[in-house]
C-alpha cells in the first residue's frame, strides 16, 4: 500500500500533502466571519451542521448499515442530496440499474484495495461519456466523505478542478488573479493537506467541535464568492441566479431548504 494513503489496524488514514502553494489564513477568517454574520451567529451555523449530520446519517444507513440492493427510490434519495451529481447522473444510474450503482459504491467504501485503487475501480464500473462522465468523480467524493467525513476530506470538483484551475482553494490565495500555475493536482493526499491546514485556522479561531462539517462550509462559502466573482458567467447558471450565498452554501453541500416547485432536483432526461 502506498506510504501516503495506510491502513491503522481498520482505519484507512490518508497522509496531508504539504500544499505547493501558500494559502491565507487571514482569508479564512474572513470567511469564518462572514458566515457568523450571514447565519446569524452560531446557532444558525449549528442548524447547518445538523442538516449535514443528517446527511451522513442518510448515508451510513444506505449505503453500510443496511446492506440491502438499493432502489430506485432510494438511490435517488442519495443523489438529490448530490449538488452536481444529481443533475447530469440519472441516465447512467438507469442504464447500470440502482443496485448495480449501489454495490460499486459500497465497493468504493469497503471493498480491497487501497483508496486509488477502489477509487479508479469506482470510475471504470461506471462507464459514461460527456457531462456525465465528469460528474462520477463527484459522487464517489460524495459517497466517500458523507459515510465518513472524519476519514475523508470532500474531494469534489468545485473544491478543487485541476483541468480548469477553478475552485475554493483559489479564495485562499491571495492575489490568486495574477496566478497562472495552480499545480495542486487532485490526490487525496492533497485534499487531506488542505484539511488539515482550515483544520489548524479553525481552532486557533477557537472552533473545536464539528471541525469536518465546518470546514465544508467555508469551503462552500468560498467557493460562492468565486461564483459571485464570475459576475454573469457561466457558472452562475448552476445556480439559478441566486443572490442569497447562504442557500447557495446549502445547494452546494446538498441541503438546501426549499425545492423548486416542491419537485425532485434530479434531472432525468437523457445527456448527449
Amino acid at each position: 500500500m502506498p506510504a501516503d494513503i495506510y491502513d491503522n489496524g481498520n482505519a484507512e488514514h490518508i497522509v496531508p500533502a504539504s500544499l505547493p502553494i501558500d494559502l491565507d489564513k487571514g482569508l479564512l477568517n474572513r470567511s469564518f466571519y462572514e458566515l457568523e454574520a450571514a447565519f446569524e451567529g452560531q446557532q444558525g451555523l449549528a442548524d447547518l451542521v445538523s442538516s449535514l449530520t443528517e446527511k451522513t446519517a442518510n448515508f451510513r444507513r444506505l449505503l453500510r448499515e443496511d446492506q440491502q440492493p438499493l432502489t430506485d427510490e432510494r438511490m435517488a434519495h442519495l443523489v438529490e442530496q448530490m449538488f452536481t451529481a444529481r443533475r447530469k447522473i440519472w441516465p447512467v444510474i438507469e442504464e447500470q440499474g440502482a443496485a448495480r450503482v449501489g454495490e460499486v459504491m459500497r465497493d468504493l467504501l469497503d471493498g480491497h484495495g487501497d483508496l486509488a485503487q477502489r477509487m479508479m475501480r469506482f470510475e471504470e464500473a461506471l462507464p459514461a461519456t460527456g457531462k456525465a462522465k465528469r460528474v462520477i468523480r463527484d459522487m464517489g467524493a460524495e459517497v466517500l466523505h458523507f459515510s465518513d467525513p472524519e476519514r475523508y476530506p470532500l474531494m469534489t470538483r468545485w473544491v478543487w478542478d485541476q483541468s480548469t484551475s477553478s475552485g475554493a482553494v483559489r479564495e485562499f490565495i491571495r492575489g490568486g488573479d495574477y496566478l497562472t500555475d495552480f499545480p495542486f493536482g487532485e490526490s487525496p493526499e492533497m485534499f487531506e493537506g488542505l484539511r488539515q491546514w482550515m483544520r489548524e485556522a479553525l481552532l486557533e479561531l477557537g472552533v473545536y467541535r464539528d471541525v469536518p462539517y465546518m470546514v465544508d462550509i467555508i469551503l462552500a462559502h468560498q467557493y460562492s464568492q468565486y461564483v459571485r466573482a464570475m459576475a454573469e458567467g457561466f457558472l452562475r447558471s448552476d445556480f439559478g441566479g441566486q443572490t442569497d450565498f447562504t442557500e447557495q452554501i446549502r445547494k452546494l453541500l446538498g441541503v438546501e431548504v426549499h425545492r423548486r416547485m416542491g419537485g425532485s432536483r434530479i434531472k432525468r432526461d437523457d445527456i448527449h
